[in-house]
């Protein structure tokens, strides 16, 4: 197991706090390898070295701790997202970095990148969270006048879709070229802007990146 974010946040807490972050952090590991539908509760507690007792300790099931996970994952990104663009006042400008910092942040911790990745459509939480803040840009962007379309549960859905495509693509080739600018092009072009319009503005966003927007931030890993 390597990730550990959800330890390094609990680790000035009580024991039953790290236990359960514990857990999260091995539900992580598990879902980016196998996917969320065939991780076991069993494979679960081996990761994290510890009993399915004291599991079911800390969840009453499989399904409660897919919801824990699934909405501390996303509102951690989301979160992190929100604060690096608040800069941004542009709807479509904020949608374009939105979406390229998403899918820099998701792959900058592989295992929650892979979570996003197999999560994408698999998580209602997850799908949720991460909704809010396309949603929050969306809305902006409808009210300056820089969208035409309808924004429906459709719409939303087929946005994540690109996110997580992008996620992938960025994990699976992380030298590749543009898959952040490319992915935010598909999703203004998918709220109504011409191929011209989404391309000025996801390099525009681009290039004002290092003064508007703050990097990711580094996380400790476990050799």
């Amino acid at each position: 197991m390597r990730t550990q974010r959800f330890r390094i946040e609990a680790s000035k807490e009580g024991k039953r706090s790290r236990t359960r972050a514990l857990l999260m952090d091995a539900a992580v590991t598990v879902f980016a390898s196998v996917g969320v539908d065939a991780a076991a509760i069993s494979e679960i507690t081996s990761t994290a070295g510890l009993s399915n007792g004291i599991f079911y300790y800390h969840f009453k099931d499989k399904a409660e701790l897919v919801e824990a996970v699934g909405h501390a994952v996303a509102a951690a990104l989301v979160s992190e997202v929100d604060t690096a663009i608040a800069a941004l006042t542009d709807g479509a400008e904020r949608v374009a970095c939105a979406t390229q910092e998403f899918i820099r942040r998701a792959a900058a911790e592989p295992e929650w990148g892979w979570l996003v990745v197999r999560a994408v459509g698999d998580m209602g939480s997850f799908d949720d969270q991460i909704s809010k803040g396309i949603r929050k840009d969306v809305a902006i962007g409808l009210a300056q006048g820089k969208f035409a379309v309808e924004a429906d549960d459709f719409l939303f859905t087929s946005l994540l879709a690109v996110v997580g495509i992008a996620v992938r693509e960025h994990l699976r080739r992380p030298r590749a070229q543009a898959i952040e600018r490319r992915a935010a092009e598909l999703v203004l072009g998918m709220l109504g802007l011409s191929p011209a319009q989404a391309h000025a503005i996801a390099v525009r966003v681009e290039q004002l990146r290092p003064a508007a927007v703050k990097k990711p931030k580094a996380v400790a890993r476990k050799a």
